[in-house]
C-alpha cells in the first residue's frame, strides 16, 4: 500500500471535528471551578483524540530533523524537543469567560530539556491519555474536563507551530490581522512578530502570536490589529 503524504488540510479538520465535540459538551456542561473535574465517556473520546493527533503531529515535526532516527518517538523525547518552546506558552480559553490557559506550565520549570527530565515535569493530562490509552474502562475517569481541555490548547498550540500546517490554518479562517501572508508570523521568528497585532483563533481558543511568554500587566497592552470582538473585550483589561 502506497504510504499517504502528510496532509495539512487533514489536521485542520481532524483538529476542528474534535473541538467541535468539546463544544457542545461545553454546551450541557460548561467550564468552572465547579465543573473542573467533571469527566464522562464523551471526555475519554475527546482526550484520547487529542491526544493521539498530537503524538502522530509531533512524531512528523520531529522526523523532519536527520538529527531523528529513533524508532518511535515518546512524550520523553518531545519534551526535550519542544519543551523550551512550549513551557511558558499561553493563550486564552473561552468557557463561562475568557482566561489564560497553559498546558505545557510543567514544562517552563525544567533547569534542562533532557529525555531523561521528563518525569520530573509530567504533565496531568498526558499522564491520564496514558491511563486511558492502557485501559479506558478501567481509567474513564481520568477524561476530567480540565484535562481535556489542557489537552486539546496543547494540540492547538502545535498546529500553529507546524509551517507545514501555515496555509492550512489561514484557509481554516483562523488568523486575524492586517497585512499579506499574515501566517508566515506563526514562525514567531522575531521579536517584531509581537507588534504586528496578530491573532490565530479557533471556536474555543485564540493565540496571541509573538505575546505567548509575555506577562501580561494592567495598563501595558495597547492593542492596534484587527481581532475577534470576544478577544477585544479581554484583551482591553491591560490597555
Amino acid at each position: 500500500m502506497t504510504k499517504q503524504p502528510f496532509s495539512p488540510y487533514s489536521v485542520i479538520n481532524t483538529y476542528t471535528s474534535t473541538e467541535d465535540a468539546l463544544y457542545a459538551f461545553l454546551g450541557n456542561v460548561p467550564y468552572c471551578l465547579e465543573h473542573k473535574d467533571v469527566w464522562s465517556p464523551t471526555l475519554v473520546t475527546i482526550l484520547l483524540e487529542s491526544c493521539s493527533q498530537l503524538d502522530s503531529l509531533w512524531q512528523y515535526e520531529s522526523r523532519k530533523s536527520p538529527y531523528v532516527t529513533k524508532k518511535r518517538l515518546s512524550i520523553n523525547d518531545y519534551f526535550s524537543y519542544y519543551g523550551e518552546y512550549l513551557g511558558d506558552k499561553w493563550l486564552i480559553f473561552y468557557g463561562e469567560t475568557a482566561e489564560i490557559i497553559k498546558p505545557y506550565s510543567m514544562w517552563s520549570q525544567a533547569s534542562q530539556y533532557i529525555p531523561q527530565q521528563y518525569p520530573k515535569h509530567e504533565l496531568e493530562w498526558w499522564k491520564a491519555y496514558n491511563k486511558l490509552k492502557h485501559n479506558r474502562f478501567i481509567n474513564r475517569s481520568e477524561a476530567k474536563l480540565q484535562f481535556v481541555i489542557n489537552a486539546l490548547a496543547g494540540l492547538f498550540l502545535v498546529i500553529l507551530r507546524s509551517e507545514s500546517c501555515r496555509n492550512a490554518i489561514a484557509q481554516a479562517g483562523w488568523m486575524f490581522g492586517d497585512g499579506h501572508n499574515i501566517q508566515a508570523h506563526l514562525g514567531e521568528d522575531s521579536p517584531s512578530d509581537k507588534d504586528k497585532f496578530i491573532t490565530a483563533e479557533s471556536n474555543l481558543f485564540t493565540y496571541a502570536v509573538g505575546w505567548g511568554k509575555v506577562t501580561l500587566l494592567p495598563g501595558r497592552i495597547d492593542w492596534q490589529g484587527t481581532c475577534s470582538l470576544r478577544f477585544r473585550h479581554w484583551i482591553d483589561q491591560y490597555s
